[in-house]
């Protein structure tokens, strides 16, 4: 049986694009946001990987559960990635911050990027087709 690492990601919006990370040392882009840690809800989580991550506060009152999305977990053949994906009201232009590389806004019917199979296969797919609220940036 595969481990299953489950994430709470941040679904940032702007100008039709998504927010999209890489950490240092890796390959593939992700979406914002990470583990949920032992006692955290995923809305603590994601206020906690937003401010590590980006530089950004999200405010939890504002979140809207989009959808869950599971695949292979990027570089490794036993582990599953669970992604809990929310849209939530986000304060501060977006930076680089803690093991984060580079930042960058792409398509969801493009594929321009490397992206991790949670995002390549599901996520992006999923953006691509649905219309989704406001653009949640101030």
């Amino acid at each position: 049986m595969k481990k299953t690492i489950i994430k709470a990601g941040l679904c940032m919006m702007q100008g039709g694009k998504v927010l999209l990370a890489r950490s240092k040392g890796d390959a593939h882009f992700q979406i914002p946001g990470g583990k949920i840690e032992p006692g955290e809800t995923d809305l603590q989580a994601l206020v906690r990987e937003a401010r590590e991550e980006l530089d950004v506060y999200v405010d939890p009152a504002t979140a809207v559960h989009l959808e869950t999305f599971v695949a292979s977990a990027a570089g490794r053949a036993d582990t599953l990635a669970e992604v809990r994906l929310y849209q939530v009201e986000v304060n501060g232009e977006p930076q680089p911050s803690s093991e984060i590389e580079e930042l960058f806004w792409a398509t969801p019917s493009a594929r321009e990027v490397p992206c991790s199979d949670v995002v390549r296969l599901h996520i992006l797919p999923y953006l691509a087709n649905r219309s989704l609220p406001k653009d949640l940036t101030r």
